[in-house]
């Protein structure tokens, strides 16, 4: 075995085993800060969640006094090293401002930490720009896999969603270190599915709403794009706002929590209010309209986290609402929430495969479920840059 060869595998398994400690430690620091954000029985949640808001304006404050932190993507385009200490810092504030309640997700964090680690191995064992590159991305896709234990939305994520050349070398790179980041994991995190999905069995009527919720789901991932694009011209340049605006934000975020739960954080109660069979459809149209909102006036703040969970979140409420609407059971309720989700994922992200895959495997949905989601994640993506081209020629 050649050196580089050896140096190239030892940072690959090493640096799946730091995204698997680093996902599962971060699991369990933002389950401590949700606890105190919640008021531990002392504070009221709007006052804790403003005040952990702060908080993490004024980390942002301190770390963008001298730029901005560099993105993992603006790394793996360009020789630009990802500094170990600022990233780290950046991914420990985003914890403290989704865990306090800003509607953001907290799936970027233990992506941001793992590329800055695996950008130090890289450099250290003095791998070439383009191995560099691939296991940056990958090491992406691993801190994603083991965070939600989905290794195979990991890998897809580092193909689909990170701008690095999908050959075979990067296909295996990615999938031994999402793998190993995902095991490593498991006594943290647990081997379980995120959301416990209901046994159901196949109902032609979901082949009959399948075109509704798919006009619907591009509908929604478009307008919530959108949203997310018009925060630039809402954000305060100047980083002194940040303490003000983010904990304004947080604290908004939470208010609006009392009169609509499930807003806050990365929207993972709003899946397991979809999820139950006893969900109101009022409660999901208003899920399905506040989340965009509130995530992008979070963005709006300065605030930084991940777009993933609450897309998933915003397109599962409109599956099931539409589901709900045309009269349905239950059962096909459930498979209905779980392809909106995969839907929207798909028109926000760019990423088709990654979006139905990463949907089942937050569920462990029965497998005749799969082969919907793919179909109506790729129909999406593809009727969703249709349209996109469109309002470009328009414009």
């Amino acid at each position: 075995m050649s050196r580089s060869l050896f140096v190239l595998l030892t940072v690959v398994f090493a640096g799946g085993v730091a995204a698997g400690l680093i996902g599962g430690a971060m699991a369990w620091f933002i389950r401590g800060i949700q606890v105190l954000a919640a008021g531990a029985g002392v504070l009221h949640p709007v006052p804790a969640a403003g005040i952990g808001g702060v908080l993490a304006g004024l980390g942002w404050w301190w770390l963008r006094r001298a730029g901005p932190v560099r993105s993992i993507e603006e790394s793996v385009r360009s020789r630009a090293p990802l500094p170990l200490g600022r990233t780290f810092a950046d991914s420990l504030l985003q914890l403290l401002a989704v865990g306090s309640g800003i509607s953001l997700g907290r799936e970027q964090a233990p992506r941001q930490a793992a590329a800055a680690v695996l950008d130090r191995f890289s450099r250290v064992g003095r791998l070439g720009e383009e191995q560099r590159r691939i296991v940056v991305a990958a090491a992406a896709g691993a801190g994603l896999a083991a965070v939600y234990n989905v290794p195979v939305a990991g890998v897809l994520f580092t193909l689909e969603a990170m701008p690095v050349r999908r050959d075979r070398r990067a296909l295996l790179i990615a999938t031994a270190m999402s793998v190993t980041a995902t095991v490593t994991a498991w006594p943290m995190v647990g081997r379980r599915p995120v959301y416990d999905f209901p046994a159901v069995g196949f109902h032609a009527a979901m082949l009959y709403l399948f075109p509704l919720i798919l006009l619907v789901a591009v509908g929604v991932g478009r307008l919530f794009l959108a949203l997310m694009r018009s925060t630039a011209r809402w954000r305060r340049p100047d980083p002194r706002w940040l303490p003000l605006s983010v904990g304004a934000a947080t604290a908004g975020v939470v208010a609006v929590s009392q009169l609509v739960p499930g807003v806050t954080g990365n929207g993972e109660q709003i899946l397991h209010t979809v999820l139950s069979p006893a969900s109101p459809l009022l409660l999901l149209m208003v899920l399905a309209v506040a989340k965009p909102v509130l995530t992008s006036a979070s963005l709006a703040s300065g605030a930084v986290g991940g777009t993933l969970t609450p897309a998933l979140a915003v397109g599962a409420a409109s599956g099931a609402a539409t589901a709900l609407l045309a009269g349905l059971g239950p059962d096909t309720v459930a498979v209905a929430s779980l392809l909106g989700a995969a839907m929207v994922l798909a028109v926000m992200q760019r990423a088709p495969l990654f979006a139905a895959v990463i949907a089942w495997e937050l569920t462990w949905a029965p497998w005749w479920v799969l082969p919907l989601l793919l179909a109506g994640a790729g129909a999406a993506h593809l009727l969703g840059r249709g349209v996109e081209k469109r309002q470009a020629l328009r414009a």
